[in-house]
């Protein structure tokens, strides 16, 4: 078994904090190509005409997801939301990205701010004094010293199979944005969703935190998944026929409300409803929310009233007698949801594989 020194971060290395100068006003003054680091470990905050590390180095959020820590190489300077671990002179450093592992969890516990489950809204520090106190363990050989040579197998390992994992990744958003292969065959007529003849759509209104019951009405938002929360009485009328909803300005998705269920809309949710007799809703369901990704809507370019009657359509088979056919219709539902099924299981499974959790314990 592997035996293991606990070792303050302090001890080789020095955590200075960014500097607060780098601001939007002296980003633009200082444009250049040389990255600024900030609390995000998505991208630079931006790119100035100087530096101020040079090298790889281990950084951290100081501010924001606090204690998040992040393998930086090359030329670099970090604001104020960002600390730069420095190597203290005379000391042998470990593989680095061994040291981001072992880091990191110890970094986030010492954190302190506001939690949140799941990390919405979390907000967490962890300044360069409290990060030098951090233990954090290092193997160690027979004698009783650190084992470089093992500490660097580990982190060529865990790089590798970080290197896996972006390619999982990429697989995965692939798949989540893949339209599936929804095939209607001729004969089959195309209906816009701005086509009264056979739909009718609306948003919701406005809905207040304060307006929030226990229990009551579900009300959903711009997530159409999930409600937003629940009021004593609905902002809607007639659930005699099912209601298909989307959301305006969040992830663009669709969700099926069957018909007698009672239910609310914000502003920032969207609702059909089926006009003509002889439309399947589980069908245009499926139909619309698996070929949602070809009309593009997102935050920016809004599900609106508006952009929804002019881009969303609904392909439909027909019978012989050239009339929407229920059969068929039903038919292809279940061929649409037994695909979506499948990948719905297969995110799933790329899920599990970016969740396994990666340790020095090796």
């Amino acid at each position: 078994m592997s035996e293991f020194a606990q070792v303050p971060i302090g001890e080789l290395m020095e955590g200075r904090s960014g500097r607060p100068k780098f601001i939007r006003d002296y980003m633009e003054a200082h444009s250049g190509e040389w990255p600024v680091y900030s609390a995000s470990l998505a991208r630079p905050f931006g790119f100035v005409d100087d530096f101020e590390y040079e090298g790889s180095h281990l950084t951290w959020v100081m501010n924001g997801y606090g204690g998040r820590v992040q393998e930086v190489d090359g030329k670099f300077s970090a604001n104020r939301d960002r600390g730069i671990f420095v190597p203290r002179d005379g000391v042998q450093m470990p593989d680095l990205t061994y040291l981001r592992f072992a880091m990191e969890p110890q970094l986030v516990a010492a954190a302190v701010g506001r939690r949140v489950d799941g990390r919405l809204n979390e907000y967490t520090k962890i300044y360069p004094s409290t990060a030098e106190e951090v233990l954090i363990p290092l193997h160690k050989d027979p004698a009783g010293g650190y084992d470089y040579a093992k500490m660097t197998v580990i982190g060529e390992k865990l790089r590798r199979i970080e290197h896996a994992q972006d390619g999982v990744k990429l697989a995965r958003a692939t798949l989540e944005r893949a339209t599936l292969l929804l095939e209607v065959e001729a004969p089959a007529i195309t209906l816009s969703l701005g086509d009264e003849m056979y739909f009718t759509l609306s948003i919701g209104e406005r809905v207040l935190r304060k307006d929030h019951t226990p229990q009551g009405v579900p009300v959903y938002s711009a997530n159409p998944l999930v409600p937003f929360g629940h009021i004593a009485e609905s902002n809607l009328t007639d659930f005699s026929k099912p209601s298909l909803l989307w959301g305006i300005d969040g992830i663009f998705d669709w969700n099926l409300i069957p018909e007698g269920t009672e239910f609310a809309t914000t502003d920032h949710c969207g609702r059909l409803q089926m006009v003509a007799e002889r439309l399947d809703p589980e069908y245009v369901f499926a139909y619309l929310k698996f070929t949602r990704n070809r009309c593009g809507f997102d935050r920016v370019f809004r599900a609106s009233l508006g952009n929804m009657r002019a881009d969303a359509k609904v392909v439909i088979p027909l019978d012989a007698a050239g009339e929407p056919s229920m059969e068929r219709q039903q038919t292809l539902a279940r061929e649409f949801s037994d695909q979506g099924a499948i990948q719905v299981q297969a995110l799933a499974a790329l899920d599990d594989v970016l969740k396994a959790r990666m340790t020095v314990e090796a």
